[in-house]
């Protein structure tokens, strides 16, 4: 026979009195806590909802606030998307066809050199940096857009330099780009940087500065250093780094 094991009523009552408090913390921890924090949530909800100066408007009185805010929006879209297309330094369209594999890259990259070369020829203005400073080897493909953006802003400036009869082009040196996110953390626009020297007059170095700020063209001065030129003709040395402007 099995002999079960004897309990005294002692026993019982703290088995009987552990079962209540374990049991009674099981209660509070997995239905009334939860409970208490989701009421205190409603009520800190409530009492947001009826500070809100909408609180009291009927649906009829939401509902034009809501067209109205809408508006607003639209608005503001507009507005935003006009200054990009003001600030930015490359058209949509040029954007685009950065996307591209490599290939396509280093051909972009020879044609550019290739036709500011013949450019500086034909105007008599040295470029120095006949491989625009640009490296065309490539590791990955996921570099190409930012590369080709890269040449884009090596090339606009360097034309924007010769249409203006610089004296010399003597650097040129693209910098990493450097990515300006918007409040909610997504890329809101994209800088791509070139440190440049060049020898002009004054009345160069002034079509230069105005230049810089025509519609997709626009470069942003990050800084410029004026020092005397290395001839009589060559009057200033300039170094400077602008930056392209792209929004994403």
């Amino acid at each position: 026979m099995i002999r079960r094991p004897h309990i005294s009523e002692r026993q019982q009552v703290a088995l009987i009195l552990f079962v209540a408090v374990l049991g009674l913390v099981l209660v509070w921890t997995l239905l009334l806590q939860p409970q208490m924090r989701v009421r205190a949530e409603n009520e800190q909800n409530r009492q947001k909802l009826a500070s809100s100066p909408y609180a009291n408007l009927s649906m009829e009185s939401l509902k034009e606030v809501a067209a109205q805010e809408t508006q607003a929006e639209k608005r503001l879209q507009k507005e935003w998307a006009a200054a990009c297309q003001r600030l930015a330094t490359f058209s949509q369209s040029t954007v685009r066809r950065a996307t591209v594999d490599r290939i396509d890259y280093k051909v972009a990259l020879e044609k550019a050199c290739q036709r500011l070369g013949t450019k500086s020829a034909s105007l008599g203005i040295p470029l120095i940096p006949v491989d625009l400073g640009v490296e065309e080897a490539l590791p990955t493909n996921a570099q190409v857009r930012d590369r080709m953006l890269q040449l884009k802003a090596v090339e606009y400036l360097a034309d924007l330099a010769l249409d203006n009869r610089i004296q010399q082009l003597v650097a040129l040196t693209p910098m990493a780009s450097v990515v300006h996110p918007g409040p909610d953390g997504r890329p809101l626009f994209t800088e791509y940087p070139v440190q440049v020297t060049f020898d002009a007059d004054f009345v160069n170095l002034f079509q230069l500065f105005q230049s810089v700020f025509e519609e997709n063209r626009v470069f942003a001065f990050h800084s410029i250093r004026a020092m005397s030129g290395p001839d009589i003709e060559s009057r200033l040395r300039i170094q400077a780094v602008l930056s392209a402007l792209v929004f994403e």
